[in-house]
């Protein structure tokens, strides 16, 4: 027997592991969601959908070149809970598991292969309370499921944007909201720096959750800036029907 199943094995009698979709013990060889659940996972598959829902929504105002998101997020099924989990419950092992299966379907589908990715900052403040930024977390995710056997990830750059005004959660805002509570966000932390770094570049920006596309604009709006850059944007969940 393989020391480590062992050892899982161990550790589900003393600290049993629960999916996080519907609650039911997980087997040994099982992360985070059962197969159930994540056969049943409802997956956006914009990975190999062109002209997506998505990507209509920020094409209107951004130049991204593509946009994919790993599932649909509702507040009608238990797939909320993952979101939930990694963005509020500090569950940072959810976040890069979430983004190796995005990464991967990235890869798998063949026309994206970003050379830097750039996750969406949070406001310090908020950073030093919940203790880290998911989509960061995610972004690192991804770059291993891009990466796949080769091994050769592609470098996250945290440090290039800042958010320069805290703004309060989203969540309940009307659409016209989310665009004020946004606006001018955010910032070039280092200008000569990120142009001498990104000119020129494929960036792949990457959030925990796509609504309205207010962040994805202001990201966009600061990173615009760097002479000839090109973009995608890649999130964990894709609210539908909130445009």
């Amino acid at each position: 027997m393989d020391w480590r199943r062992g050892c899982r094995e161990l550790a589900d009698m003393v600290w049993p592991r629960k999916c996080t979709v519907c609650g039911e013990f997980l087997e040994t060889d099982e992360k985070f969601v059962c197969r159930s659940c994540l056969a049943d996972m409802p997956r956006t598959y914009f990975w190999s959908w062109r002209d997506n829902p998505a990507e209509r929504i920020l094409w209107a105002r951004t130049c991204f070149r593509s946009v994919v998101c790993l599932f649909y997020y509702s507040r009608d099924n238990g797939y909320r809970r993952l979101l939930y989990s990694l963005k509020y419950h500090g569950n940072i092992a959810l976040a890069r598991w979430l983004g190796r299966m995005l990464g991967a379907y990235m890869r798998s589908s063949g026309h994206m292969q970003p050379e830097y990715i750039v996750p969406v900052p949070l406001h310090w403040r908020r950073k030093w309370r919940r203790g880290y930024n998911q989509a960061e977390a995610i972004a690192r995710g991804i770059s291993e499921g891009l990466a796949g056997e080769s091994g050769k990830q592609v470098p996250v750059l945290a440090g290039v944007l800042r958010r320069v005004r805290y703004s309060t959660s989203q969540t309940r805002m009307s659409v016209g909201c989310k665009w004020e509570n946004v606006s001018g966000a955010f910032v070039l932390k280092d200008p000569g720096r990120a142009s001498k770094l990104l000119a020129g570049r494929y960036v792949l920006l990457v959030d925990d959750v796509l609504t309205t596309g207010a962040t994805a604009e202001a990201c966009w709006d600061a990173l615009k800036a760097v002479p000839d850059i090109k973009m995608s944007y890649a999130s964990i969940a894709y609210v539908a029907g909130r445009q």
